[in-house]
């Protein structure tokens, strides 16, 4: 598992060296280079997302130079959620967007395109969250889907005090640090996944052992063959409709007689 994980770390960094080589402005190159490094060290280690996040949202800032930056993640049921931001006021224009169903965010999300929010005091698609961001200090918003092939899983976000456009490195880099976000996303589902599996798989192999050591206990006190203690059991099982797992426990804990695997 690490290995693999590894590998997708140096082919991340190794896709992405390019984007840092451009000498426009806008863009700490010191600083992208850290979010890439990070992401390279991070992948191999079990992390918190939302920590993960929050830590990315301060980079991003500090290397696109923006006021800060949030990220919105859809749920299992598809509703977009406010996750984390760089800044704690961000939060609440986060949760903004959602609770009037309008802005950069929900717009990126859906179209599954880059939406530059260059005057939100002007902009005539968000009527209603462009005088409240405005009002809040904030003169434009530059959102960026978080998405693998065609399936959108959420938006990065950065929000900027003075209205006005991105640079054409910028707007790259920015892409790339929302394919940064998603790499992060998909390896903590992974990880996620293979936790359940762990889980799933130890709790199969505690049943099987419960269950030899309740066949085992059948065959001594009843005197049967380990194959006829099994049929008793499972014959139990389905005359109670109880799990057979959860009859061999009660018989490994005396809460259950063999003989009664017969009689009952």
């Amino acid at each position: 598992m690490t290995g693999t994980h590894t590998s997708t770390a140096g082919s991340v960094v190794h896709a992405l060296a390019d984007v840092a080589d451009h000498d426009a402005g806008g863009v700490d190159h010191r600083a992208f280079w850290k979010v890439l490094e990070h992401l390279a060290g991070t992948l191999v280690h079990r992390y918190e997302l939302l920590d993960v996040l929050e830590a990315l949202g301060r980079q991003i800032r500090d290397a696109l130079g923006v006021a800060g930056t949030g990220v919105m993640l859809r749920d299992d049921q598809g509703d977009l959620r406010f996750i984390s931001t760089s800044d704690p006021v961000l939060g609440e224009l986060e949760r903004l967007q959602i609770e009037l169903d309008e802005g950069p965010c929900l717009l990126a999300v859906r179209g599954g395109g880059i939406v530059l929010a260059e005057d939100l005091r002007n902009d005539q698609r968000f009527p209603r969250f462009g005088p409240r961001a405005t009002a809040a200090g904030m003169g434009a918003v530059y959102s960026f889907p978080m998405a693998v092939d065609d399936a959108v899983f959420g938006a990065l976000n950065l929000y900027s005090a003075a209205p006005g456009p991105l640079s054409g490195e910028q707007i790259e880099v920015g892409a790339t640090f929302a394919d940064v976000a998603t790499c992060y996303l998909m390896n903590a589902r992974d990880m996620e996944r293979n936790k359940q599996l762990t889980r799933e798989l130890q709790h199969a192999l505690h049943s099987r052992v419960v269950i030899e050591q309740a066949k085992g206990y059948v065959t001594a006190t009843l005197k049967v063959e380990p194959e006829d203690a099994f049929e008793l059991l499972r014959n139990y099982s389905r005359r109670h409709q109880i799990k057979a797992r959860v009859v061999a426990r009660a018989l490994v804990h005396g809460d259950l007689e063999p003989a009664e695997l017969v009689s009952g």
